[in-house]
């Protein structure tokens, strides 16, 4: 147990792409049960959005860099190489401008290594591609460390044991990518694209340790920044009350913390 949230504590970590359980009211365990939050948002016209905020980002594409020391992750002593396979056509042209944007924000730089893994875009909700790795093999030959998740049942549970009215989540942009990496781990996570390797100079999606590494990197700036009572997942974070005013500033609070450590928010 943590002082702010439940976590449960395992030799792995689930390989989470960035889903936001908090904001969508719902979680499907590993035997496909849909587990419901049971609470219902309202939109409001009188009630000013945490997102019109005039420090917020309008650009959803935008990407942080949190204010902590470049990342040693584990490195594998198997190298593990796998071609590119086909991927969906339609995700050809977004995936090459997404790439480019990418490399361009110092994300990701070219590069030559003897690891390769295969690109995997995945289709978000709003019809737009996240570019994502398929690390299954880096994941299988990568050494385990000990993970501290938060348990979604608990949250939940701690959810709704709250009975509150009123309610405010903070999305964080690209929290993966705003998360620096030192020299030395970087090669094995390469990727090829149109006969150019490329590799992660910030912390990758589909890597198995990357859901862990992010979400204890947040808490710590949170709970650095003495942010008030919340509930974390990776990098959703939830805020209630009884009124539209302390709920407001209470994620007012949250945002400015976020920002203070290098953080976007969309």
């Amino acid at each position: 147990m943590t002082g702010k949230s439940p976590a449960v504590t395992g030799p792995e970590a689930p390989c989470i792409l960035g889903i936001d359980y908090l904001q969508r009211g719902y979680f499907k365990d590993p035997k496909g049960y849909r587990w419901a939050f049971g609470i219902a948002a309202l939109e409001v016209e009188e009630i000013e959005p945490l997102s019109s905020l005039p420090s917020l980002l309008e650009d959803p594409s935008a990407v942080g860099l949190l204010r902590v020391e470049e990342q040693q992750l584990s490195i594998t002593t198997t190298t593990t190489h796998r071609r590119q396979y086909r991927t969906n056509r339609d995700s050809l042209v977004p995936i090459h401008k997404l790439i480019r944007q990418l490399e361009g924000q110092g994300v990701i730089s070219r590069t030559r290594s003897p690891f390769n893994s295969p690109i995997w875009p995945v289709r978000k909700s709003n019809g737009e591609w996240r570019l994502t790795v398929d690390y299954r093999g880096l994941n299988e030959v990568t050494p385990p460390m000990s993970a501290a998740m938060p348990d979604m049942l608990e949250l939940q549970y701690d959810l709704e044991s709250k009975a509150a009215k009123w309610y405010a989540t903070t999305d964080i942009a690209n929290a993966f990518f705003s998360i620096p990496l030192v020299a030395e781990c970087r090669p094995q996570f390469a990727l090829t694209w149109r006969g150019i390797q490329y590799t992660w100079n910030r912390l990758p999606q589909g890597w198995k340790h990357s859901p862990t590494i992010c979400h204890g990197l947040i808490q710590t700036a949170l709970e650095k920044g003495e942010a008030s009572e919340h509930l974390q997942y990776i990098d959703d974070i939830i805020v209630w009350g009884n009124s539209a005013e302390e709920v407001s500033e209470k994620g007012k609070k949250i945002i400015q913390i976020l920002l203070q450590a290098g953080l976007a928010i969309k």
